[in-house]
This record gives C-alpha cells, structure tokens and sequence, in this order.
C-alpha cells in the first residue's frame, strides 16, 4: 500500500533535483512529483534500470511530469545548458534540491592524495555551486524559489580519515549560508540539510551488522526537503538542518 509523502500542494511548481538517481535522490523525485510539482531530475547516469525503479515505485504518480537528463555537473557550461533547457521547456523555475554528492574516506590528512581531496570538492561542491549559480538567477527575476542543499553530518564534526569529504561538505554549508544573504531581499531562500547515514540498499550493504532502524529512510529525509520547499518554511533561510534520525 503506497503511503502519501505529503500534504503540500506543488502544482505548477517547477522543481530540479540533482543527484536523482543516487540513494536520496529517488526519494526527493518522488516526493516532489507527489505533491504535484513538474520535477527535472538530473543524474550523471540514467540509465534504463535506474529510470525503471524511479518510475514504478509506488508512490512515482504524475510521471507526465517528470523527465530525468544525464548532464556531468562538473562541467559549469552543461549545467548553464540544462538550467536554460529547463526554463525554456517550463517558464520557471521555483525549487532547486542540490542532492550530488559522493563520500569517500580512509585516510589521514598527511595520506590523502591530491586528487582524492580535489575529487571530493569536485562531487560534493561544484556542483552544488553551479546549479545554484544559474538556477539562483531564474528564482530571483520571478521574487521567489527555494534552494535545498544537501550537505551531511560529517561536516560538523571533522572525523579522523575523512578530512576531505567533511571539508567539502563543511564548504556546502558556507556556500548556503553566503548565498541565503545574497538572496534574501530576493525572495529566495537557501537551506541545507544534513543527513548522516541513510536506510539505503548501498549502505546496507557496506554494514551488515549496523542496527538499520535507527537510520532515517530517504522517504523521511524528502519530507523534510519538501518542508523547506513550501511557503510555511518562507522564514527559515540559511539555515543547516540535521536529519540524523537515531544514528
């Protein structure tokens, strides 16, 4: 029995959501276009088997409107393409969801290598800026849009062998909070929210032995995105959220 992820009402809304076919971003897809948003996922592969699980799950209602786009979001003119694209095919744009982002650790500061420090800024942060730059730009011409980062519970507490994704991001969090002064007076607002680690099949696997039920489900994180996305959250700006659950 499918389960309704929200009570807002998103009709008309036009929603871009990155990371849309990694372990939260599905969820966030799904959330979005049930409460009747027109919803851009954006993935760096979407491929068939990844399409197929978004679209028959479920609670994937209003499927006319959504459409998935493989787009490298590293690359600043791919992501100005798409930001363009979408505005061109909707008219607007109005809720930006930054879900990109990969996690990588195991070594000390004094052995990380330079392009595994590089890399983590380049997953957990370019693109985080880029779609926000373009997208930001759309939002504030029309007085309105809400911009959800996704950035992790790592950067607040700079644990030991992991000093390069913590870092980056540390730096979504700066970047959020830069960006929710730059817009204020915009009608834009800019959040983050902070999971740690979420109920999904990849992480249940790297963890076999970890009590799961105190993991919060990315169902539960996609409220909270949605949440952030609607006028009752219009006072909150700048803000970084923690969605630990009981992890």
């Amino acid at each position: 029995m499918s389960m309704r992820l929200s009570a807002y009402d998103f009709s008309g809304r036009v929603a871009l959501v990155t990371g849309a076919t990694g372990g939260l971003g599905p969820a966030v897809v799904r959330a979005y276009i049930e409460a009747g948003a027109i919803v851009v996922g954006i993935g760096s592969h979407v491929d068939e088997e990844r399409v197929k699980a978004i679209r028959s799950h479920p609670d994937a209602k209003g499927n006319d409107r959504l459409s998935l786009v493989a787009v490298d979001a590293t690359d600043e003119a791919r992501v100005a393409r798409v930001v363009a694209d979408t505005l061109e095919a909707h008219g607007h744009i109005d809720i930006l969801v930054n879900g990109i982002g990969g996690f990588h650790a195991g070594e000390p500061v004094t052995q990380t290598p330079l392009e595994s420090w590089e890399h983590m800024f380049a997953l957990n942060l370019r693109p985080t800026f880029l779609f926000s730059k373009y997208a930001a730009r759309a939002m504030a011409e029309q007085n309105w849009g809400r911009i959800i980062n996704v950035s992790s519970r790592a950067a607040r507490s700079g644990r030991k062998n992991a000093a390069a994704y913590a870092t980056a991001k540390n730096a979504v969090i700066t970047l959020t909070e830069a960006q929710a002064e730059e817009l204020r007076d915009a009608g834009v607002t800019v959040n983050a929210i902070l999971p740690s680690i979420i109920d999904t099949p990849a992480n249940r696997a790297a963890m076999p032995t970890a009590d799961t039920n105190r993991w919060p489900t990315a169902e539960q994180i996609a409220r909270v995105a949605l949440f952030l996305a609607s006028d009752d959250a219009g006072l909150i700006n700048g803000a970084s959220i923690p969605v630990y659950g009981r992890a």
